[in-house]
């Protein structure tokens, strides 16, 4: 069966603790991070090529968001909330059009805003100001209720659609 087609109508970004935080009306641009596997190249001595290599890791995670006019929670809490990182929620409402049904994504993401980047203000225009959270150590999606994936640095998994990539390394470890 082909796969459904599904538009984003809504976003959101929230402090994960403050469910009033919404930035519903301010919002713009929600850029969920992008997730990629560590690579280690090998070129044997006697080989015809480079190999890359895909480890039990990811690199970096940097998600990001836009929100038109200054965002003073943010620029109050800049960086450190209370000496601990920040948890977030990434929130979208998606309309699969197929069924006409809403289909609700959740992202939980924990790290620092490290950016903040107002943009150029005109008279008469919203400013533009973009964030990007760095240090990121927990971040999951949830699509329609479902855990697509988790992954948490300091809990050592990564979990994607219910299998634990890194539980056989925990293990081999004694952990």
């Amino acid at each position: 069966m082909a796969q459904d087609i599904l538009i984003i109508e809504e976003v959101d970004v929230r402090r994960a603790d403050d469910p009033d935080d919404t930035r519903v009306l301010t919002v713009t641009k929600v850029g969920l991070p992008e997730i990629k596997r560590k690579e280690a190249e090998h070129t044997p001595g006697g080989g015809v090529g480079s190999v890359k290599f895909l480890l039990p890791m990811a690199d970096s995670i940097e998600p990001k968001f836009s929100v038109k006019g200054l965002d003073l929670d943010v620029l109050r809490k800049y960086g450190f909330s209370a000496g601990q990182h920040d948890k977030w929620t990434f929130a979208a409402s998606l309309r699969n059009k197929r069924t006409n049904k809403l289909v609700s994504v959740r992202s939980t993401i924990q790290g620092i805003v490290s950016t903040w980047s107002p943009g150029e203000h005109t008279p008469g225009e919203l400013l533009d100001c973009d964030h990007t959270l760095a240090e990121v150590t927990y971040y999951d999606l949830v699509i329609n209720g479902e855990e697509i994936f988790a992954w948490s640095f300091y809990g050592r998994y990564w979990r994607s659609g219910g299998i634990d990539l890194f539980a056989e390394y925990r293990n081999a470890l004694g952990a």
